[in-house]
């Protein structure tokens, strides 16, 4: 069966990594599902990699190879920062875009988990479209061009069992300050090749991005979003992964 299913392709949030989604990727598996995922270029790097360098990335080497060398669907699994780069790669990919250029396989769905959702195209950056200022857990470090979190778990692992949270906490790396600051893509959660065919996930216990702003984004996009709720903090795939698992399979199935 999985070699008529769709890849889950999960593009991993800021500062984290594919062992961040290792657990929840072999849940997947189990559940009869192809999963690929990789290391975004922006993530521990001092030089100027951009948003659309980390984008570039996600549509060359994440989504085309499966699309055309595997040939397999995807659905696309964005992750807080990773919606932005994650969302533009996926410009063109849709079904009827494919079928025009003679190709059988496309981007089916988009699922944004706990997610930013700028439109981008309009030479905002990320800390610009939100309000100019850093979240109170991210410190800026211009000299080395990172963004650091000096205290990773409070805002990202805060429902994660205490061993998990640590050794998580380590394993996340610092973010490339370039990626925060340089233009964001133009976004495709809107366009008409995906109308119907995008899913947010809320965290409701989330430290990192509240519900509030998560719920503010969503409205703000004049999208009508397929919604899902999980009681997790902002990092279920490691605190509720089961859960998330379920929830991922069943949005699948709806695509």
């Amino acid at each position: 069966m999985a070699d008529k299913r769709p890849f889950f392709v999960i593009v991993p949030g800021a500062s984290q990594n594919p062992a961040q989604y290792g657990y929840l990727s072999h849940l997947l598996q189990l559940a009869g599902y192809p999963v690929f995922s990789a290391l975004l270029p922006s993530v521990g790097a001092t030089g100027n990699v951009s948003v659309d360098d980390d984008s570039e990335y996600v549509r060359n080497s994440m989504l085309i190879p499966v699309l055309d060398h595997e040939e397999h669907d995807v659905i696309i699994i964005m992750h807080s920062y990773s919606s932005v780069p994650g969302s533009a790669a996926a410009k063109g990919l849709g079904k009827a875009e494919r079928a025009a250029q003679g190709k059988k396989t496309s981007v089916i769905g988009q699922i944004y988990l706990a997610a930013l959702l700028p439109k981008g195209g309009d030479g905002k950056d990320i800390v610009g479209a939100f309000g100019g200022q850093y979240p109170p857990h991210i410190r800026p470090d211009p000299a080395a061009n990172l963004l650091r979190c000096d205290d990773r778990i409070p805002p990202l692992f805060q429902d994660v069992p205490a061993d998990l949270a640590d050794a998580a906490a380590v394993s996340a790396m610092a973010q490339g300050m370039t990626s925060f600051t340089s233009p964001c893509p133009r976004a495709t959660w809107d366009s008409d090749e995906y109308k119907g065919r995008v899913a947010f996930i809320r965290t409701l216990n989330d430290a990192c991005i509240p519900l509030p702003v998560q719920q503010m984004m969503i409205e703000g996009t004049g999208v009508d979003w397929i919604v899902k709720d999980i009681e997790s903090g902002h990092s279920p795939q490691i605190s509720q992964p089961e859960k998330l698992t379920a929830m991922l399979v069943d949005l699948a199935k709806g695509f």
